[in-house]
């Protein structure tokens, strides 16, 4: 077997001959090969992580576990993270979905904490063929979601042909826990016992890490397909409850999920992180069909699996619990004080070898602090001009697919499982009631054009829309969670726009004040030479002041007032109107240190005096956010807006904007005057847009007129292999 054979270069071949002293056997290489992979190691991008703040007033654990920590009132913790499983959801679609959102939960339940939500950020490209694979991705999602018991209570979408044959799905998992049920993966002790639990293992998923997450694709791609897991829900869901209760009696002294390089990546990620070793006997492994080498059992990525580090004490107790849930629970190992990882299949010593070189001696790339520092440099590419302002322009943003209608795919999913669900999807963010006054809100966001061009104004305005979501909840933000997805790093300016963004997204979260708790990255989501935009999607975690009752997001009621607050300058660039009239442009930035001010100061004000209703400038800009609000109301009510600028392209700009933390708000007729004092009080900018009125029409300056059937009919275009699924 050759270094490449296993995605290995000829220099970290050479790197491992010397920490060896010795030629590595096949099985060792392919150790290697999956840990010091692009997926696994991290080794082009943990040194630009580092760079993300990481600490806050209610974070737990931070980045290093199978997902971030924090802490919701005194009661209670958060165990969420966003996971990504682009390449398999090319290869094989519902498979590829449906087994991201399996390796998700798992790393919540290797927290020790209940899964209570699912939400998802997809990316395709906008051919006939990328919206068959939507259809097949929102099936894997949902049909794996809906069945192990978790709801997929939010999600985004976007679409542009830079995805076509890279789409991104990007799947955010959230679980709590008791202080007292928590769990990791690195507080084993020598002389403990190793037991696997779940599903046998079987010959799927061998080199998902090191040659199908962590490559480029071509025309060959499709022969990948046997490298991509195949997901069992309801044996998730008996995994997850056994593993749950044994967590629960106290059982465990360390947890790990199997994910990516199956057996080899959760010993040797465990050992090496609690500083012991193991021996494993592979022949105890139970085996799903004859005849797996050692090799194969190391490297299956079979799903529904989880190592649990037992003392001998406790075993039976485990044991019985695997047994009451009929699942497999079968002792393969035990730790020692020797920090080697060694290998037995039957008599025969197959592998030795040292857990920190396979975790923490991967080469990695440095990043020096004067590159880090310029990564803010503007990009000087013009803002395409705006055309006048015409009705017309509303109904294409509308109808275009990334201004649509998105409930043809979340109603494929069930967001009242558990019904601790107050929102569920087509919200600004999720709300979720928890009981004795605990409440969350979640968001996802991360518009892949934003960061087209510029990728350090992308980054942070994810940031900012995940948490405006957050604000218009007057919720307080606990964490953030990023993935970033990006070309080939060997490539200067894929390598170069990936720091970029990253810097984007620590900047926006500095200013914030919200760590970033943990996340993912995946990289090499370039097909023949053609690379992705660089994307992130971020989620946020909230602390809601209640959820019960969450804020509004609809018209109100009739004569209620609408209000246009923080007022982005006159700018569309990376606006979906932007592109579809001149393509990828510019996405506007903001001042970080204003931009944190006023998102704290509109959280503050809700908090106080919650308005009728409150909702983020997303996108489509506020012509769109209007249509928005308009369908959760109905036709019965109607919208009569003046925008305060006189020139026709100015309206435009205005009226298509997504710049930065926008938001609309509604106000009663009689709490306007006080609203508005409070706004001017906490230097919140505001505009009076206008009034809410009988319906069915929407009219703008008294000129600019469209009926509630126009509009809906445009923006309920359907996904047509989406739709056929309903």
């Amino acid at each position: 077997m050759q270094a490449s054979d296993v995605g290995l270069t000829a220099e970290e071949y050479a790197r491992i001959t010397e920490l060896m002293g010795r030629e590595p056997n096949d099985l060792e290489l392919g150790l290697f090969g999956a840990l010091w992979s692009e997926h696994c190691s991290y080794k082009n991008s943990k040194a630009l992580l580092s760079r993300l703040p990481h600490d806050g007033p209610y974070v737990v654990a931070g980045p290093g576990g199978n997902a971030g920590v924090v802490r919701l009132g005194d009661a209670l913790e958060v165990a969420f993270k966003v996971e990504s499983h682009n390449h398999p959801s090319y290869v094989e679609p519902v498979q590829g979905a449906a087994t991201g959102v399996g390796g998700i939960l798992r790393d919540i339940i290797a927290m020790g904490a209940r899964p209570i939500l699912v939400g998802d950020a997809l990316r395709f490209g906008t051919d006939r063929h990328s919206i068959a694979i939507l259809s097949s991705v929102v099936k894997g999602v949902g049909q794996y979601s809906n069945a192990i018991g978790v709801p997929t209570v939010t999600g985004d979408i976007g679409f542009s042909p830079t995805y076509r044959t890279n789409p991104l799905v990007n799947v955010l998992a959230l679980g709590i826990r008791t202080p007292g049920q928590a769990m990791g993966a690195h507080t084993a002790s020598p002389g403990q016992l190793v037991v696997l639990m779940g599903q046998r293992t079987g010959r799927d998923g061998i080199h998902g890490a090191s040659l199908l997450a962590s490559r480029d694709f071509d025309q060959s791609s499709q022969e990948l397909r046997p490298t991509v897991q195949v997901g069992d829900p309801f044996l998730g869901k008996l995994l997850m409850e056994a593993t749950l209760k044994t967590v629960s009696e106290g059982l465990l002294n360390a947890l790990q999920d199997l994910g990516a390089a199956g057996l080899t990546s959760a010993v040797a990620e465990l050992c090496a992180g609690s500083h012991v070793g193991a021996e494993i006997y592979l022949d105890r492994v139970p085996l799903r069909e004859p005849g797996l080498s050692p090799y194969e059992i190391m490297l299956s990525e079979t799903q529904e699996r989880m190592l649990l580090i037992v003392s001998e004490s406790n075993l039976k107790a485990v044991l019985d619990i695997a047994a009451d849930f009929e699942i497999l629970a079968t002792v393969i190992g035990h730790t020692t004080d020797s920090g080697d990882l060694v290998l037995q299949f039957g008599q025969d010593p197959v592998a030795r070898l040292k857990t920190t070189w396979l975790v923490d001696d991967a080469p990695r790339r440095a990043v020096d602090d004067s590159w880090w520092q310029a990564l803010d440099e503007r990009i000087e590419k013009p803002v395409p001009p705006a055309p006048a302002f015409q009705p017309k322009l509303l109904l294409e943003v509308a109808s275009s697919l990334d201004g649509r209608d998105r409930s043809p795919v979340y109603r494929q999913y069930d967001w009242m499982i558990q019904t601790r669900t107050v929102r569920g999807p087509g919200h600004d963010a999720a709300v979720l009631d928890l009981g004795d006054h605990a409440g969350l809100a979640v968001s996802i966001a991360g518009p892949g054009r934003w960061a087209a061009v510029d990728p350090y104004a992308g980054g942070a305005g994810a940031v900012w829309r995940a948490l405006a979501g957050l604000a218009a909840q007057g919720a307080e933000p606990l964490g953030l969670t990023d993935g970033v997805n990006a070309g080939n790093p060997d490539k200067p300016e894929s390598y170069r726009a990936m720091g970029a963004l990253i810097r984007g997204v620590a900047d926006a979260a500095r200013a914030a004040g919200v760590p970033v708790t943990g996340g993912n990255v995946s990289l090499h989501n370039e097909t023949d030479g053609e690379s992705i935009w660089p994307t992130v999607v971020i989620g946020a975690a909230g602390s809601h002041p209640h959820a019960p009752k969450p804020v509004g997001d609809g018209l109100g009621v009739l004569g209620d007032a609408i209000y246009l607050l923080n007022p982005a300058p006159l700018h569309w660039g990376g606006s979906v109107a932007a592109l579809l009239h001149h393509g990828p442009s510019p996405y506007p930035r903001i001042v970080a240190a204003e931009g944190g001010r006023v998102l704290r100061q509109v959280a503050d004000w809700v908090r106080e005096r919650p308005p009728r209703a409150l909702t983020v400038v997303g996108d489509g800009g506020l012509g769109l956010t209007l249509i928005r609000m308009w369908a959760r109301s109905g036709p019965s009510l109607g919208i009569e807006i003046q925008l305060a600028e006189t020139d026709t392209k100015d309206k435009t700009l205005r009226f298509f904007s997504e710049g930065p933390l926008q938001w609309v708000a509604v106000v009663a007729s009689g709490d306007q005057q006080a609203t508005e004092a409070a706004w001017l009080d906490r230097n919140i900018p505001f505009q009076r847009l206008g009034t809410v009125k009988e319906g069915p029409m929407m009219v703008v300056d008294g000129r600019y007129q469209w009926s509630y059937g126009d509009v809906m009919r445009a923006w309920r275009q359907p996904y047509k292999e989406v739709d056929d699924e309903l």
